[in-house]
């Protein structure tokens, strides 16, 4: 298999030039390139070979540091609603309500490295897909300073109730993830003896937070193929994805299958990007008349319990003999 020409789009959307993406995600990968970490590879400048596996590594969406620090599940539903700066799993959610009743719940991956992208390159774009998504009302200069870079944290992105547009929480970007999978390809050690416990693994390492459910879990799948003596990188088309909800023990007023209210806005059912889940108009109730295992859903933390995010690993087979370090601190 020859050498990705290029990155392509987050999930082969067509939004804008994509040479002028790829470009960007080359510079995200380019520190950790032709340096200390020979296990992670740019696929645009190293060829992969046919049939590299392209394993899933997937976590619940809900975040577990809030979990573990909050023992009601209503209270933690809440406080997780209300700011996205708790939202650390690399998925983000908003409600909309209606009568005091939750109406829908948008989630969203989309990472901002890639709406600083549509803000430089075609920014036009970039306003109408927040006035298709968010709301008719953006202006452009709602989005975009007076000094043409992008504004993420913009009065439409934020934790108010409605609808959200990507990713902004601190340690929800493209960047951290290529970070974490990179060095997540050197073996550590501490003691005398290799890390292998997960959590154990990103505090020894530096590689986020060992609370999280994310971090742990790619960060153990890319090191157990590393200590193999593979090569790794991220498969084409990056980005973070969202899985479908897991629906069972939802009932509604009418029987209906809650699952068909599951509906994908950008992506596609392999790469979902976007997804709202909202009761179709016809039907005369809402999701908050949905009852999740006993309980009416009050909150879009109790669907982002039932959420999976997923990334794809790239694994090459190679012949590398890594010396385990120590830990960073």
């Amino acid at each position: 298999m020859p050498k990705l020409p290029k990155f392509s789009i987050p999930a082969g959307l067509r939004d804008s030039d994509p040479n002028a993406w790829s470009a960007r995600v080359s510079s995200i990968f380019a520190p950790y390139i032709g340096g200390s970490l020979p296990q992670f590879y740019d696929p645009t400048e190293k060829a992969t070979p046919a049939g590299a596996a392209e394993p899933m590594i997937s976590w619940a969406a809900f975040p577990a540091a809030l979990r573990a620090a909050v023992p009601s599940a209503e209270e933690r539903w809440k406080l997780a609603d209300a700011d996205r700066a708790l939202q650390d799993e690399y998925c983000e959610w908003t409600v909309e309500k209606k009568n005091g009743k939750v109406a829908s719940i948008t989630f969203t991956t989309e990472v901002p490295e890639y709406w600083d992208h549509l803000a430089e390159n075609d920014p036009n774009r970039l306003v109408a897909l927040y006035q298709k998504h968010v709301d008719q009302r953006v202006r452009r200069a709602d989005l975009i300073a007076p000094n043409g870079s992008y504004r993420r944290d913009n009065r439409w992105n934020t934790s108010r109730p409605g609808r959200l547009m990507h990713l902004m929480q601190a340690n929800n970007t493209l960047g951290a993830a290529v970070d974490l999978v990179a060095r997540a390809t050197e073996m550590r050690k501490q003691g005398g003896e290799l890390v292998t416990d997960r959590q154990q693994l990103v505090r020894c390492a530096g590689l986020g937070n060992p609370l999280r459910n994310s971090d742990p879990q790619i960060a153990s799948a890319v090191n157990v193929q590393a200590g193999l003596g593979n090569e790794l990188t991220l498969a084409d088309p990056l980005g973070l994805h969202l899985g479908r909800p897991l629906t069972a023990g939802l009932v509604t007023p009418d029987g209906a299958d809650a699952a068909d209210f599951w509906k994908i806005e950008r992506g596609d059912a392999q790469h979902t990007l976007r997804a709202r889940f909202e009761v179709p108009s016809n039907k005369n109730y809402l999701v908050g008349d949905i009852v999740d295992n006993g309980r009416p859903i009050k909150f879009g933390g109790q669907l982002a319990d039932r959420v999976q995010v997923w990334i794809k690993a790239v694994i090459k087979p190679a012949n590398h003999q890594p010396t385990p370090k120590p830990c960073v601190n």
